[in-house]
């Protein structure tokens, strides 16, 4: 279509593709509370910024959090009835009795989290950790991957000295040299090296740890009663994908504009923890499948224990119900039988 302006181009393929998953003008749109982080989730961000859980037949109201664990004790009040949110935060919320159910893996890869230094700091390698003071937030995914980190490398806690504190105050505190180092996930690794002269050591993929990725959770009790507005939710999500997979220019503009950094930034977040692949959540050979007994299911039992004896976690949760893998089914679905 040369010559046709993008806006243009995105807009009826928009319309072309909910057009036949729900018959928008006929339909009331559905209430629908999602609570989401500054996270790699591309998906989420080109939905919310197309307007495209207003085309899928929804009436969204979005509210933002700093970091997983107040999200997960907005959904035990519910105050938020979807969240985009870290796999150990949502493990902790069930232990604190959240009943929620996973029903979508963004992001699903590995790279979108890892251990940043000062340049200044001494840390050449990671055998240069013990002695260093490390940052880090409690409770979420990145509490998760250095203590894994610590681990596989052979460092004991005692040999670091770990502090708890939000992304924003690592900045901080890396630009002022009050810590050497932080665990912690895009957009601030991306923020730290390029506004805090600090450079990234690892990604938790170069290690082998792959659990730790964000889920898309719905509160159990809500979905019982709304799950034909899970289905829309999900049918957004899809139809953004489709999208970036025709530009991901347009992906790169909305997580740049959603986590106020700069889109050659969101490029580089792009190359190591792209959009998921939605299509295969109900394949059970896929890493990140949503089929019951799948590989991912299984180390979320794995993670579950850890947790537990880290301390993380209030309590172990059970955790052989917790995927449900109909909604993308459905979704799925509606979008091949479309025009």
């Amino acid at each position: 279509m040369r010559g046709v302006p993008l806006r243009f181009t995105v807009a009826l393929f928009v319309g072309l593709v909910l057009a036949g998953s729900v018959a928008l003008g006929q339909q009331a749109s559905l209430p629908i509370d999602i609570g989401y982080q500054s996270n790699t989730d591309w998906l989420l961000f080109v939905a919310k910024g197309l307007n495209l859980f207003e085309k899928a037949g929804l009436a969204p109201t979005f509210v933002k959090f700093p970091s997983g664990p107040p999200m997960a004790e907005a959904a035990r009040e519910r105050k938020i009835d979807v969240a985009s949110i870290g796999i150990v935060p949502y493990l902790r919320g069930l232990a604190e009795g959240v009943d929620w159910v996973i029903v979508g893996i963004n992001p699903e890869g590995a790279y979108g989290e890892g251990l940043v230094a000062r340049k200044d700091s001494g840390i050449a390698s990671l055998s240069d950790l013990p002695g260093k003071r490390i940052g880090y937030a409690r409770g979420t995914n990145a509490h998760f991957g250095l203590l894994m980190t610590l681990k596989q490398i052979g460092v004991r806690r005692d040999q670091v000295t770990l502090l708890d504190m939000a992304p924003a105050e690592q900045m901080t505190a890396l630009a002022n040299g009050e810590i050497d180092a932080a665990m912690v996930w895009e957009p601030w690794m991306q923020k730290m090296v390029h506004q805090a002269d600090s450079r990234i050591m690892l990604r938790e993929g170069d290690l082998g740890i792959y659990t730790a990725v964000s889920v898309y959770a719905v509160r159990r009790e809500w979905l019982q009663a709304n799950r034909a507005a899970a289905v829309r939710f999900l049918d957004a999500i899809l139809v953004a994908g489709e999208i970036m997979q025709k530009d991901p220019r347009i992906g790169l503009r909305a997580l740049a504009a959603e986590m106020g950094i700069r889109e050659g930034w969101a490029e580089e977040i792009y190359d190591n923890s792209p959009p998921p692949k939605m299509s295969l959540w109900t394949d059970s050979r896929y890493r990140y499948s949503l089929v019951k007994d799948s590989a991912f299911h299984r180390r979320l039992g794995y993670l579950s224990n850890f947790l537990f004896d880290e301390k993380i976690s209030s309590q172990r949760v059970d955790v052989r119900d917790v995927l449900d893998a109909s909604l993308i089914t459905e979704a799925v679905k509606a979008s091949e039988t479309g025009p």
